[in-house]
């Protein structure tokens, strides 16, 4: 009798004990989300200010010489095979991640920054390493673009901010079991999210399809990496299945894309536009 009474004793510490982790999961969850000393913020920042200085720079300049908005973009770093291929711009990789098409293009990757970054950054607790992340997934973004779309002008965030969404996969993946109601919530949101962005260019054809997988491989490729000490303790096979995986993908993608761009006679249509 004493037997089954401690039984039942020890399964309600047990329930008690696991509900009062949940609940501080919750707390630190939601307490933590939104850091206003952040690297999004900062990036947030950033973006917000280089459109500005685009919207005055067309209507001071470059409206009045009569020279277009592509001409304003090609100015300020955007991205385009020709300038890759034929004169070396490499430097527009990263400058391009910064630029937008319109206060629409702009609004969209500022919320999806919101929303995704903070999480992202939160979860890694470290800044380095988020931006590590947040930047390689904006170049393989690229990569993959450079690859089967050398002629357009690209511009935006959307491969990096899609990259971070490669994270919250393998994490949610290899975390589910330990995770809280509202995290399974809020990653069920994060989900639909990625689905809806990632395949949207197949739709509109002014969205970089190819930018936006390239740059959800990249972040899940990097992501790998960035907690692999943590997969292993979860499943050393796996961790290291997806470590050699992720890896393999990261040498390989940007050695097949130059070796296909510098093999291909790619026109220099950006070096006209502003003629």
């Amino acid at each position: 009798m004493s037997s089954n009474i401690h039984g039942v004793n020890e399964k309600e510490v047990e329930i008690k004990s696991n509900n009062s982790a949940s609940s501080k999961d919750d707390k630190i969850f939601v307490k933590s989300i939104y850091k206003i000393l952040s690297v999004t913020t900062f990036l947030l920042i950033i973006n917000i200010i280089i459109f500005i200085a685009q919207i005055i720079a067309y209507y001071t300049y470059y409206k009045i010489k009569d020279k277009s908005w592509d001409c304003l973009l090609m100015s300020f770093g955007a991205f385009q095979g020709g300038k890759i291929r034929n004169h070396y711009h490499y430097h527009r990789f990263f400058t391009s991640m910064f630029l937008h098409n319109s206060t629409l293009h702009l609004i969209s990757n500022c919320i999806s920054l919101f929303f995704l970054g903070y999480h992202v950054e939160n979860e890694i607790n470290n800044k380095l390493k988020f931006i590590l992340l947040y930047f390689i997934s904006g170049l393989y973004g690229s990569f993959l673009s450079l690859l089967f779309n050398q002629k357009n002008i690209c511009v935006g965030a959307s491969g990096a901010i899609i990259g971070l969404c490669g994270y919250f996969v393998i994490y949610f993946i290899l975390n589910y079991k330990k995770m809280s109601k509202a995290k399974k919530i809020s990653y069920a949101i994060l989900f639909i999210f990625l689905f809806f962005n990632l395949f949207s260019g197949l739709f509109d054809k002014g969205i970089n399809l190819a930018c936006h997988i390239g740059g959800f491989l990249g972040g899940f490729a990097f992501s790998n990496i960035l907690i692999y000490k943590k997969n292993k303790k979860l499943s050393i096979r796996l961790a290291k299945m997806l470590l050699a995986i992720s890896i393999l993908f990261l040498i390989i993608l940007p050695i097949i894309t130059f070796a296909v761009i510098y093999t291909k006679n790619i026109p220099n249509y950006a070096d006209n536009i502003c003629k």
